[in-house]
């Protein structure tokens, strides 16, 4: 008995300290042990207080009345980071609130039905930050219905659905397994890095990237080149609204670090640096923003166990758009003190 129960005995502590050690995205996807005190050392720096309104649009007819920023956010899990997120550092900056609309549906769909709907316009957003991750943003361009209307959600249509056997025990033992022993069909990517770019000891110079950062070596000139033509169009239906349209373009992990690995033959994405050049749209791409940060020695610029960037970067992403904000000067109640 002991021959067979010893070896499931050294599988399943291996398996506990492991899930007792994980933390972040990263963490949950590749059962890495990043430990706790990371993601604590982090929190110890966040704001104190969180000045951004998500809401999600329910009705018609309360939305106008109820709403009194006139800075509006979209956007995907990069909008979403809450205390320490790009939006409550703007708002500190801005000495003002900021209305985060939660998505029905994606990015681009919720923004293009809410303009369509006539839920958005001049009368109660001046300007609207779109956010949208690097990875997904030309597929997600090229695929805009520029005729949809906005749906309103119906009630519990928003609960979560999530299958408890993922958050089972035995769904992360044989997950844990799967990766440790056999590597197959892992999300997480990892490479070398020439310099510490993290705080946390084990992995200061490891990057853990998620695989769909590698997506652009699928993509076709033909693919960019529509794109460019829809973020044009969509911009010009924003304008026509009296909205100044923001195209935040959040950039990969796997982009932000590619010139510090140490691998020099990995594959460079420039699959979006031609949208920061078009007629008459502003698009502020954070990839050689956080790059600088990096090459000039700041750690932790994404966090080591997350596909998303840490507070240090919601900060400077936040301090650009508060330069370009205020070199718009159509806001009327702008902090005297910037």
């Amino acid at each position: 008995m002991l021959f067979y129960f010893i070896p499931f005995l050294c599988v399943y502590g291996g398996w506990l300290f492991v899930h007792n050690n994980i933390s972040g995205d990263i963490g949950a996807l590749g059962q890495i042990p990043f430990g706790k005190n990371y993601d604590y050392n982090l929190k110890m720096n966040y704001l104190s207080d969180n000045l951004v309104k998500d809401t999600l649009v329910v009705s018609y007819e309360n939305f106008h009345s109820s709403k009194t920023s006139k800075i509006f956010t979209i956007g995907d899990s990069f909008s979403g980071q809450g205390i320490y997120g790009y939006q409550n550092y703007l708002a500190h900056i801005l000495g003002d609130s900021i209305i985060n609309i939660k998505r029905n549906g994606g990015n681009f769909e919720t923004a293009i039905s809410l303009l369509n709907s006539q839920i958005i316009d001049s009368a109660n957003c001046q300007i609207l930050i779109f956010e949208q991750v690097d990875r997904a943003l030309i597929a997600r361009l090229c695929n805009i219905d520029f005729d949809m209307f906005y749906k309103l959600p119906q009630k519990n249509e928003n609960k979560s659905n999530k299958n408890t056997n993922e958050d089972s025990g035995l769904y992360n033992l044989t997950s844990w397994i799967r990766l440790q022993f056999f590597n197959y069909d892992n999300p997480i990517y990892k490479h070398d890095l020439k310099k510490d770019c993290f705080t946390q000891n084990d992995f200061s110079h490891t990057l853990f990237y998620y695989k769909d950062d590698l997506l652009f070596k699928q993509t076709k000139p033909k693919d960019i080149e529509k794109a460019k033509k829809n973020l044009i169009l969509l911009n010009k239906k924003f304008s026509e609204k009296g909205i100044k349209m923001i195209f935040l373009i959040a950039a990969d992990k796997y982009d932000v670090y590619r010139p510090f690995m140490a691998d020099n033959s990995l594959p460079t994405d420039t699959t979006t640096d031609e949208l920061s050049n078009l007629p008459n749209v502003c698009v502020i791409n954070t990839k050689p923003i956080l790059q600088e940060m990096v090459r000039n020695g700041k750690k932790d610029v994404y966090m080591v166990n997350n596909t998303h960037w840490s507070y240090k970067a919601s900060e400077a992403v936040a301090k650009k758009l508060a330069q370009y904000i205020d070199s718009l000067e159509i806001l009327t109640n702008k902090n005297a003190s910037r």
